[in-house]
């Protein structure tokens, strides 16, 4: 990690956005080998050899820091997605779909984390513009991709890419709270008779999409299906 001059104030604005980047880059390596609660400010300034001061200019609170982290990382998370979609082409299958989202996760599990704490911890202090911001980028992404999807799988009608995402979105987050239990849960499940709460992220999350998938295809072809007396008229 590069370690910034405390000495040299950033005047310009490539400057302020260099340092910004850096404060990100810095909290989010800290992320990796640790949980969000244990992070601090403090710690995030002196792995730049900046004061914490320096930091609060950039970001208001911890929570506004991470979340500007979920901002970029899910902006990183859906450009791949769009890419591997894209590489696909029109008319896929629901399990090449099911295969790219889930491992694109598979190949984020920072983001994954950082989801898990959005709604519970970080949208809890941030202020108005921050919340507002940040629900236009996920609803841009959500739109984007969402037509990818319905452009991949026909059967999806339009608007139904994005609420699929958003379900997807939900269904991380829940998946993620019920795969890490607290270790004293975690002590528990060692019980035979309890193993069905013994949740593998990865696994379930591919079974709940593909069985949502097929609901949605079953779904539209039932609404498309002709009956006798629409055929006869």
């Amino acid at each position: 990690m590069t370690r910034l001059d405390p000495k040299r104030r950033a005047m310009r604005d490539d400057q302020k956005e260099e340092r910004r980047q850096a404060i990100l880059a810095a909290a989010w390596q800290l992320f990796q080998g640790a949980t969000y609660e244990t992070i601090t400010m403090v710690e995030v300034a002196q792995a730049l050899g900046l004061a914490k001061g320096t930091v609060f200019l950039y970001f208001k609170t911890k929570e506004a820091l991470f979340l500007a982290l979920v901002e970029q990382q899910l902006t990183i998370w859906f450009a791949e997605v769009d890419a591997r979609l894209a590489d696909l082409g029109a008319a896929c299958t629901r399990q090449q779909v099911t295969e790219v989202l889930c491992q694109a996760l598979e190949d984020h599990p920072g983001l994954t984390r950082l989801l898990a704490i959005l709604h519970t911890i970080l949208e809890q202090n941030i202020d108005f513009d921050a919340a507002l911001r940040f629900k236009y980028l996920l609803l841009e992404h959500f739109e984007h991709t969402g037509a990818q999807l319905e452009r991949c799988l026909p059967f999806l009608a339009p608007g139904q890419g994005a609420h699929l995402l958003l379900q997807c979105h939900a269904l991380v987050i829940g998946l993620w709270h019920l795969s890490d239990p607290a270790p004293v849960v975690q002590q528990v499940l060692r019980n035979a008779d309890l193993s069905m709460f013994k949740v593998q992220f990865a696994a379930e999350f591919s079974s709940v999409l593909q069985a949502l998938l097929y609901g949605l295809e079953r779904t539209a072809q039932s609404t498309h299906r002709v009956s006798p007396q629409e055929e006869i008229s």
